[in-house]
């Protein structure tokens, strides 16, 4: 009689943890796991262009003329959309990259400082990244004599405000000085050592062979 009991006991307790386990592990085992989900603009959302990544770009001139030591400021404009691995844009087309050519090994560099990004080609602008990225050197040079034409040179030209010294002083040309020159400078940077040269080279940079950047550290955008 006590075996019965001990029997119908044990039962009743092994029935009863069968029961507690199949409530609750299938509470466990079956509920659904949800990835944290960050929206643009959202606190949490953190993404970043690596380090290397090629940014495509543009300029609204064919060509920039600059002196070797001159340091010129240029905006560019994002020339196509960056893409991310899992295919979102991370820098759409029509950024604009702020920076400037200035010396470098023999030859002129970009060197991009700030980033500006639009959602919406030039509607929604997004607050300015920091931006540590370069173009490769350009060594190509242009050699402008005494007397030149400056119609023939400067047309679809951009030109540093030394190189805008350099050309008038050559070339007599003071109409120069009513260009747009980059960097805003006037003409009166001249040096005397330019009245009794009869050539001058320049740096010629073509924006749209010459200023492809890169990366030089990853890019966080939050």
């Amino acid at each position: 009689m006590l075996n019965i009991k001990s029997w119908k006991t044990g039962t009743a307790a092994f029935l009863a943890l069968a029961l507690t386990s199949s409530a609750v592990v299938p509470l466990v085992s079956t509920a659904p796991a949800f990835a944290q989900t960050r929206y643009p603009g959202s606190e949490s959302y953190n993404r970043f262009v690596p380090s290397g990544t090629a940014i495509k770009v543009q300029y609204d001139k064919d060509k920039i003329l600059l002196m070797p030591d001159e340091r010129v400021p240029l905006t560019l404009t994002v020339a196509e959309d960056v893409i991310g691995n899992d295919r979102r844009v991370l820098i759409p087309r029509g950024s604009e990259l702020k920076g400037e050519l200035r010396p470098a090994y023999r030859g002129s560099q970009f060197v991009g400082k700030e980033l500006t990004m639009y959602r919406d080609l030039g509607n929604t602008q997004v607050r300015p990244y920091y931006i540590n990225a370069t173009s490769n050197v350009v060594t190509r040079t242009e050699e402008v004599k005494k007397g030149a034409n400056t119609t023939r040179i400067l047309t679809g030209t951009a030109i540093g405000a030394g190189a805008a010294a350099a050309l008038a002083a050559l070339t007599g040309d003071r109409s120069i000085s009513a260009l747009e020159v980059l960097g805003g400078a006037g003409l009166g940077t001249i040096g005397g050592w330019l009245l009794n040269r009869k050539t001058v080279k320049m740096v010629a940079v073509y924006p749209e062979q010459d200023l492809s950047v890169r990366l030089r550290s990853d890019l966080a955008l939050r």
